[in-house]
C-alpha cells in the first residue's frame, strides 16, 4: 500500500471514528478537540502548505457531512490551518517540541478563525460571538497537545515526504 491518498483516507477516517466515539466525550466548556483540524496540521508539517491544503480540505469535507453548519466551512477551515502548519513549518528551522506544539496551536487557531469569519459572511453571526476565544484556547491546546500522534499517523500516510522533510517531527 504505496498510494499516500488511500492511507490518508484511512487516516481521515480513523480520525472520524474517534472524534465521535471518545473525543467528543470529553468536553471542557462545551468544547472538545478537532481531531480532523490536527490531521490537517500534522499533514502540513509533514507534507508541506500544499499537502496540508489537500489532507485539510478532504478531512474537512468529511466534517462537513456530520455536521449542521454551511457545506464548505469545515473544509475551508481544515484547508487553511493545513496550509498555515505548512508555511510555519518551512519558516522554521528547530529542533524543540514545544516549537511544532505551537505551530499546531497556531494553525488550528487560524483554521477556527477561518471558519468563524466564513460563517459570518455566510448569513451565521452566531460564530463570532464572545464563546469564540473559548474555543480558541481550548482548541489550540488540545492540538498542541494531540500533534505528536498525527505526525506519525501523517508519517506511516507519507513516508516519502516524512524523509525528504527532517525538520518535523
Amino acid at each position: 500500500m504505496k498510494n499516500p491518498s488511500l492511507r490518508y483516507l484511512i487516516v481521515i477516517a480513523t480520525a472520524a471514528l474517534l472524534q465521535y466515539t471518545v473525543v467528543t466525550q470529553f468536553r471542557i466548556l462545551g468544547v472538545s478537540a478537532d481531531l480532523f483540524l490536527v490531521i490537517a496540521i500534522a499533514a502540513g508539517m509533514i507534507g508541506g502548505a500544499e499537502r496540508g491544503a489537500i489532507v485539510g480540505f478532504a478531512s474537512g469535507l468529511c466534517l462537513d457531512l456530520m455536521v449542521t453548519t454551511p457545506f464548505g466551512l469545515c473544509a475551508i477551515s481544515g484547508l487553511v490551518a493545513g496550509v498555515v502548519a505548512g508555511l510555519l513549518e518551512d519558516a522554521t528551522v528547530h529542533s524543540a517540541r514545544w516549537l511544532t506544539m505551537a505551530i499546531a496551536s497556531i494553525a488550528s487557531v487560524a483554521g477556527i478563525l477561518s471558519f468563524a469569519v466564513a460563517g459570518t459572511l455566510l448569513g451565521r453571526p452566531d460564530l463570532l460571538s464572545g464563546h469564540l476565544f473559548t474555543i480558541l484556547g481550548i482548541v489550540g491546546v488540545a492540538s498542541a497537545a494531540l500533534v505528536f500522534p498525527a505526525l506519525r499517523a501523517c508519517r506511516w500516510a507519507d513516508p516519502e515526504d516524512s524523509l525528504l522533510r527532517a525538520a518535523a517531527r
